[in-house]
């Protein structure tokens, strides 16, 4: 099992400690206790830690402030903080814990199973990295030795190994990514679902439709973050693929903004558009340019002083031939040495005044490339602001139009029967009941055996399926679906927490004919069925 792994709980109060320590309490964990931020600072400086469970509210010091001398410091800046509250937050605070640091809230009482689940990811997490570090450290070893005596045929060999171990040890950890992409991604798709259904059984308010939105919103942007990590895996394997079709560049720009405008406004930033360009229609991955976008927003907001200004603009060239999207903004500059370097994967030219991992910037760059384009950084200097311009080809729309919205195809859709196949309750209960106000028949199942049982009791005409099931593979079920229906036409919706072009593929090659990576919005569910639908009307 190894060394207990370091956690530490911070509350002034000591029968909340003890609480904490009853409930995490563990042959695998070091409990660490503190009740000031003196004391907290200290165990930090003496202990590594694999995740810090902070009381927001402390006599001293809040747990924000706590949190924010954390991530200042180059050592404990990765540590993962829970704010323990006891009470749910403003969305201003909220921001403003997770711009400080923090990676989710727990309401005080404590659920013990979701306190020790969530604390187990990052213990798991901490193990991993250690690992890959030590393997790291040995691989370099390795090759200083062999560089050494480079002519050895023997040490040549050793070599080979060296470098064959250096790879399991990348595919463990895009494998340990894909793992914790998919248990992060699980809990969104009620949670979506949830507010659809809420929109759609009740008379909601402007104000309470405006909180609705903010959700939906929110859930998506986690679900894009969470597809940066694994953008990291996709790029150096030469994997990262690009899905085009027509887009308008300013609706993209504007919806982004949007997501942006929250975390702009708690900052009191201002954040000006200026689409200046006559053509703004391209042929691209929509998704991936709007991802473009938010990096560079959200950069520009991290790196401008309270009160400041960020401008974004699109204007064509004078040729006419190029799309040109200028982010601008009056933060804290780039000195001209290091613009050479702002492209780079974890590169942070700002040193202290940097957070993450330095990836968006890098990330752009490839997506950018990707489409043709060129991205390019200017700055007149410190303390000066910051430009960044991305320059996209346009290209004549060759795409077919997007289908006819599913609301507009009612009439004409035939009344589908639907096999849903998902584990996860909250997940299933919510798809089905959006469904079926859509005038679908739906059969639910919870795993192979029983998706198995009802294709012998029942003829269904799409088998809508999770990919991981608690006794199988979702994929071993599109086979024996097409041969219980022949002659009848059949066909395969693929749901998954996994995302990567291996897991499409799979998908694929089981004969689904689409796949679509959790969370998943019902309108996007429903247009895949209404493109489904005119192959299978005749399968009744």
């Amino acid at each position: 099992m190894g060394d207990p792994i370091n956690i530490l709980l911070v509350d002034d109060d000591e029968r909340n400690l003890l609480v904490l320590e009853t409930i995490l309490s563990s042959p695998e964990h070091r409990l660490l206790k503190a009740t000031t931020a003196n004391q907290a600072l200290l165990a930090l400086v003496e202990n590594e830690c694999a995740a810090i469970v902070m009381d927001v509210k402390m006599p001293d010091m809040s747990g924000i402030e706590l949190a924010q001398l954390i991530k200042q410091r180059k050592k404990t800046q990765h540590i993962p903080i829970l704010f323990l509250t006891a009470h749910y937050f403003e969305e201003e605070h909220v921001v403003m814990g997770y711009g400080a640091g923090a990676v989710d809230y727990i309401t005080k009482p404590v659920n013990p199973t979701i306190l020790r689940s969530k604390i187990s990811v990052f213990v798991e997490l901490f193990r991993k990295s250690a690992e890959l570090a030590r393997l790291n450290q040995e691989l370099a070893v390795k090759n200083a030795e062999l560089e050494r005596s480079a002519e050895d045929r023997a040490q040549r060999i050793r070599a080979e190994a060296a470098r064959a171990e250096a790879e399991a040890a990348n595919q463990a950890k895009d494998r340990f990514l894909a793992m914790l992409s998919h248990e992060l991604r699980a809990p969104l798709s009620p949670v979506i679902h949830a507010v659809t259904l809420i929109e759609e059984e009740n008379e909601c308010s402007p104000s309470v439709k405006e909180l609705l939105d903010t959700i939906r919103r929110n859930v998506k942007l986690e679900a894009r973050l969470i597809d940066d990590l694994l953008d990291v895996a996709r790029i150096r394997s030469g994997k990262l693929q690009l899905h085009p079709e027509n887009v308008d560049v300013h609706n993209l720009v504007r919806r982004t903004v949007q997501v942006c405008e929250p975390e702009a406004g708690a900052r009191e930033i201002v954040v000006r558009t200026d689409l200046q360009a006559t053509q703004a229609q391209v042929v691209a991955d929509g998704s991936r340019i709007q991802q473009i976008v938010y990096n560079l927003l959200g950069n520009a907001i991290k790196y401008t002083g309270r009160g400041g200004e960020v401008r974004i603009s699109t204007e064509n060239d004078p040729t006419g031939g190029l799309l040109e999207i200028r982010v601008e903004d009056s933060g804290i500059g780039i000195e001209p040495g290091k613009l050479e370097k702002i492209f780079d994967a974890f590169e942070q030219v700002h040193g202290d005044r940097s957070t993450g991992l330095g990836l968006g910037l890098a990330i752009c760059r490839v997506l950018v490339e990707l489409h043709g384009g060129s991205i390019r950084a200017a700055s007149r200097g410190a303390e000066l602001g910051s430009a960044f311009t991305v320059s996209l080809p346009l290209r004549a729309a060759s795409l077919p139009e997007a289908p006819v919205a599913p609301h507009t195809l009612k009439d004409t859709i035939p009344a589908l029967r639907l096999l849903l196949v998902e584990d996860h309750e909250d997940t299933a209960n919510s798809l089905k009941r959006l469904l079926l106000r859509r005038g679908y028949q739906v059969t639910l199942a919870t795993s192979v055996a029983g998706a198995s049982d009802a294709m012998r009791l029942d003829r269904f005409d799409v088998l809508i399926s999770d990919i991981g099931l608690p006794d199988g593979q979702g994929l071993e079920l599109m086979e024996p679906f097409v041969e219980v229906a022949k002659p009848r036409t059949v066909a395969g919706i693929a749901l998954s927490g996994y995302g990567m072009a291996e897991d499409l593929q799979r998908s694929q090659m089981a004969g689904f004919a689409y796949h679509l990576t959790k969370p998943v919005d019902v309108a996007e569910l429903e247009s895949c069925l209404v493109a489904l639908s005119p192959q299978l009307a005749g399968a009744s």
